[in-house]
């Protein structure tokens, strides 16, 4: 590092500031787009320059300003961590506790730093030198991407048509982690036979023991979307960060038969990922809600900062409003469309985190992550009762509002999400049990089977409706736990359909 570069003061700080989202955004590129990246660096580093200014007149010395500041950042950001390894060690502090004591470690190295006689100008070379090193070492991601092609290499099925002459839409609708009927009475004992009863009275066809084929939707998605296993690509194919499998989603073969079949392609953004817009797209609703509590990496840094047991109500109202409008836009499709279109929403309920009750009252979260939790939270249970009352809203209004009977298809990703404690065969049985519902017109019920899986959903729709000639696959659940990658380049994952039993529950 320069010498003269070394000894500006107000660096560090900002280093500090940017270290965390340069960190998580190099280690999670293959979903997080530039937004993502772009809208919490410039908060964080706006909010350190006005810290570093603000101090500076306050200590009257720019070296102690940017110490304290720096300090003060590596205290914000590592609060949830060190508060997470205390817990592992079997020290459970309250943040009534460990709040003061962080501010009075601040208060106590401030006190002394204003109080030493130096001119702090070797500190400031080390301090920088220190910051500089963790974000260079952070975004080596950037220059390791693996080389390697990341289209889906499908060909088109052209003989794909609708002897229809005014062909069926099509409402593809993803409930995120909405566990299978059985999984819910083992683990929740909550019995959803009523939302299920609803449903076939308005001729759905529910799977009654639906399984999803992968574990997590990064993998499910690309799966159904494409309507293959992720197992058919070869060795090395998929790259060790999965960007092949993120890519998949918005570039995917159902969206692609469709559009070669002159349907409109309509996208409901999800606020995740590469779920959030689809550049095939030809409208897409619910896009336009504020970025920045949109963006994965603002919400993982203030999950593990000094200010995760209250931030997440600083976010509520806006992902409830969020919710509310994917499921109200949904059926507007009807009119805003001038032909046959194909709509995909991904909608993140009722997934962690929990926002709405039974009857869309708020609920409190203390985290705003989709990461997994420690021990089991029946407001799951409520936020679903929620999604079952909106979904059902949803479909009296698509099924009156169409001239056609449309087809409908409602799927979860995968199972509901299990505490830490559980174990290996519980984790299986609780993620891998979805929840899995068809609306086929014109006797399309006749093309399910009992263990039918989202990998086979539209194989049999081009087939059925379209004229397609689609093989039907093997309906096969593969486990893959936090080690996903056995060998450098390529994800291992278990074939665990025989494990997949719960005790029936009619």
């Amino acid at each position: 590092m320069n010498i003269q570069f070394s000894q500006l003061s107000f660096l560090h700080p900002i280093l500090f500031a940017f270290f965390p989202i340069i960190f998580i955004f190099s280690n999670n590129m293959s979903f997080l787009n530039f937004d993502d990246f772009l809208y919490p660096s410039l908060l964080f580093i706006g909010i350190t320059i006005v810290s570093w200014y603000v101090l500076k007149l306050i200590f009257k010395n720019t070296k102690k300003s940017s110490i304290v500041l720096s300090l003060s950042i590596i205290l914000f950001f590592s609060y949830g961590h060190i508060q997470k390894t205390l817990l592992e060690s079997g020290f459970d502090i309250e943040n009534k506790f460990l709040m003061p004591i962080f501010l009075l470690i601040l208060v106590f190295i401030t006190i002394l730093i204003i109080r030493k006689n130096s001119n702090f100008s070797n500190w400031t070379k080390i301090i920088n030198s220190i910051a500089f090193t963790v974000v260079i070492v952070s975004a080596i991601n950037f220059v390791n991407i693996d080389d390697f092609d990341s289209s889906t290499s499908i060909t088109f099925e052209e003989n794909l048509f609708s002897e229809y002459e005014n062909p069926p839409n099509v409402f593809y609708i993803i409930l995120d982690a909405y566990g299978g009927q059985q999984a819910l009475k083992e683990f929740y004992d909550f019995d959803n036979s009523k939302f299920l009863d609803e449903l076939r009275e308005r001729n759905f066809s529910t799977v009654k023991n639906s399984r999803s084929n992968y574990v997590e939707t990064y993998l499910s998605l690309p799966s159904s979307l494409n309507m293959r296993y992720l197992e058919s690509y070869e060795k090395n194919e998929l790259g060790t960060n999965l960007e092949l499998t993120y890519n998949m989603i918005p570039d995917n073969q159902v969206m692609k038969n469709f559009e070669m079949m002159n349907y409109q392609i309509a996208t409901v953004s999800s606020g995740w990922g590469t779920t959030r817009s689809f550049e095939i797209s030809d409208i897409n609703y619910c896009g336009t809600f504020n970025m920045m509590d949109n963006s994965q990496i603002l919400i993982s840094i203030l999950d593990n900062s000094i200010l995760k047991s209250f931030y997440a109500k600083f976010f509520i109202d806006n992902r409830q409003e969020q919710v509310l409008c994917q499921f109200d836009r949904i059926p507007k499709i009807i009119d805003d469309s001038d032909g046959s279109f194909f709509l995909f929403a991904h909608l993140l309920v009722p997934h962690k985190p929990y926002y709405f009750g039974p009857n869309g009252e708020s609920l409190n979260p203390d985290s705003i992550e989709l990461g997994g939790f420690e021990k089991r939270n029946f407001d799951y249970i409520k936020q679903l009762q929620f999604v079952n009352k909106k979904t059902l809203e949803l479909i009296d209004k698509i099924i009156e509002n169409s001239k056609e009977p449309p087809i409908i298809i409602i799927q979860s990703d995968h199972g509901s999400e299990f505490p830490q404690d559980a174990t290996d065969l519980q984790k299986m049985n609780e993620k891998m049990h979805n929840f899995n519902a068809y609306y086929l017109p014109d006797g399309g019920e006749s093309i399910l089977y009992d263990d039918v899986t989202a990998v086979n959903s539209f194989r049999l729709i081009f087939n059925y409706y379209f004229n397609g000639h689609y093989e039907i696959l093997d309906d096969t659940s593969y486990w893959s736990d936090g080690t996903l990658f056995e060998e450098k380049g390529y994800p291992k994952f278990h074939d665990v359909t025989e494990k997949l039993k719960l005790p029936p529950y009619n």
